[in-house]
Order: structure tokens, then sequence, then C-alpha cells
């Protein structure tokens, strides 16, 4: 089940046994003008972890630990474990979904990341939906999002998907624009949390 997922998306699984696994680490989901998002890969190892101390000093992402992430076979477990999210029988906590996630780069640059959950529970139809994703700080108001989204469409699309919830908060006005950018259609609000269909397949 999960070749089929990766055939029709793209994407490979890297397998550290593998003599494909340079390949398949740095394997590019979309194909277009830099950036592109791709399958986590250590390629962009530094940037990713002046990334997170970027967003920690936002108060997010405070579970990972930079520190132990700096140890090169630390860093490849957690990617490893990244790309192992899509795999249906990976285990995962309660509530969780499997989901494909991809990294937005420009060449050694980790500008963002997106993930596509592949089912929703009723909890993800409140509040998450099937795509979530968010820029570095410091990348922010260039037109990543949108551009991100644009290019992820077409993969929730090849898994199947169309159209796909996106949510945002109500006061995320910027968050907001970059949904509807992508003809996202309101559906009924969940407390304050704005909700959005998505068509896929017009972009495939």
């Amino acid at each position: 089940m999960l070749e089929a997922v990766i055939t029709r998306i793209g994407l490979c699984v890297y397998n550290p046994m593998s003599i494909k696994a340079s390949r398949c680490r740095d394997s590019v989901i979309h194909n277009g003008p830099v950036p592109n998002l791709v399958a986590p890969t250590e390629r962009v190892h530094a940037s990713y972890l002046a990334a997170v101390a970027d967003f920690q000093t936002q108060g997010a992402h405070i579970d990972l630990d930079i520190g132990e992430l700096r140890d090169g076979a630390a860093f490849r477990r957690y990617v490893d474990e990244l790309i192992a999210r899509a795999e249906p029988d990976a285990p995962r906590p309660t509530g969780y979904v499997p989901e494909t996630v991809l990294w937005w780069v420009d060449g050694a640059a980790f500008l963002g990341r997106l993930s596509i959950r592949h089912h929703l529970t009723e909890a993800l139809t409140r509040v998450g939906g099937h795509i979530g994703y968010e820029v570095v700080p410091a990348a922010r108001r260039r037109g990543h999002a949108t551009t991100m989204l644009g290019a992820a469409l077409p993969i929730a699309s090849r898994l199947g998907i169309d159209p796909v919830l996106i949510t945002c908060d109500r006061d995320n006005i910027a968050s907001r624009r970059v949904i509807e950018h992508h003809g996202g259609r309101p559906d009924a609000a969940y407390e304050r949390t704005l909700r959005f269909w998505v068509p896929t397949k017009a972009v495939t």
C-alpha cells in the first residue's frame, strides 16, 4: 500500500540499506523554480536547526532538542521518522493519522514545512484539516506560503484527496488570504477556527 502511495506522489521512503538512499533522501516532489518541496533531507541540517531556534523564540517547536539534533546520526534518525509518518502502519500517538511531511527548501536553506494528512478524524475536521504548513519566521511575507501550498495541492490530488480541508485562526489574515488565493471555499467556522475546502484536481 505504501509503495502505491509513493508511486502516486513521487515520494520515496529513505532506506539506509539501499544504494538509492542518497538519491531518495533528496528527491524533489515539486519540480519548478526554486524553492521546491522535497522529502525531509539531511542536506539542510544547519539551516533547519537555525529555523527551529527561530521558531522557539516564538514559543513553537519547544519539544525539539536542538542540542541533540546537532548530532548527525540523531538528525538522520529524525529525518527517517518524519518520512516514515506516511506509512499506514507506522507507530503514532492516538488520534494521529498517516501524513506526508514535506520541506520547502532552496538549495541548503530550509524555509518551511508542510504536512498532508491522508485522512481526517473528527477532531481534524474541526481544527487542523488535511494540510498544515508554516514558514520560517525570518522568511515570512515573501510569498512562500502561497507558493508552497500551490505546490502541495497536486500532491494531495495524487493521494486521492479532493478537496482538501484547510483551517486557520480567525485572526490569521495572512493565512486566510493564502487559502482563498487557491480557491478555498468557506465552510462553517468552529469556535475561532475558520474552515475552507480547497480543490486539488484542477491543479494536477
